[in-house]
């Protein structure tokens, strides 16, 4: 595929299905709305629908203005990869959404401790959980510093900051459940059995050369 716009995936379209970041597809391309769905004369709840999927039969369905189509154009992407999307693609896109919904999930820290990679990363913050994976590449911090907390408890570092509105907002949308249960202490590594061995055969030996020079 030959094109001047950035070619789009389906593992790139499928994070912006919120309100803090909506992209549609329209005609094979790529249009970010997220700053347009209060303006939107049929309402934000349209567009959100169409989050992260194909909206051509719903914006043809419309004989929209040539007003409307120039402001689709300084909105673009790029343009969707041609390549098919996956499978099962609809259900990822539902259980992203599920995961939304339901913020009172209870999620032990035995749990959260699995979710510490790039690939699948959350932080508690002040008892809530959130799935920052998707949000990884946008936080303005970069990515190291969410996932040096990933499966972790982030608080005492978010307060370090004075967060944005629009933040707290995005962190609505991020969250997955609350914490239950009291954090394990974290195991303090022991030194290897030879490195111990080794250092106490150095000490003795100074002590040795010690008294016999001395």
């Amino acid at each position: 595929m030959s094109s001047e716009y950035p070619i789009i995936s389906w593992k790139e379209l499928i994070k912006h299905f919120k309100r803090s970041s909506l992209w549609v597809v329209i005609e094979g391309m790529v249009y970010d709305v997220t700053t347009y769905l209060d303006k939107h004369p049929g309402g934000e709840e349209i567009l959100r629908k169409c989050g992260a999927k194909d909206a051509t039969e719903q914006f043809l369905e419309y004989n929209h203005s040539n007003y409307a189509r120039s402001i689709l154009a300084s909105r673009i992407v790029g343009q969707l990869t041609d390549e098919p999307p996956p499978h099962n693609y609809a259900q990822l896109l539902k259980q992203r959404k599920q995961r939304i919904k339901n913020p009172y999930k209870q999620i032990t820290w035995e749990e959260l401790e699995f979710h510490n990679t790039s690939d699948d990363a959350w932080i508690v913050i002040d008892d809530d959980v959130y799935d920052v994976t998707d949000f990884l590449s946008e936080h303005p911090g970069g990515m190291k510093l969410l996932l040096d907390y990933a499966g972790d408890d982030a608080s005492k570092f978010f307060h370090r900051i004075n967060h944005s509105q629009y933040a707290h907002q995005i962190m609505n949308e991020l969250q997955v459940g609350m914490i239950v249960g009291i954090k394990p202490k974290k195991k303090e590594k022991q030194a290897p059995t030879n490195y111990v061995l080794i250092m106490f055969i150095i000490i003795v030996l100074f002590i040795f050369i010690y008294l016999f020079l001395f």
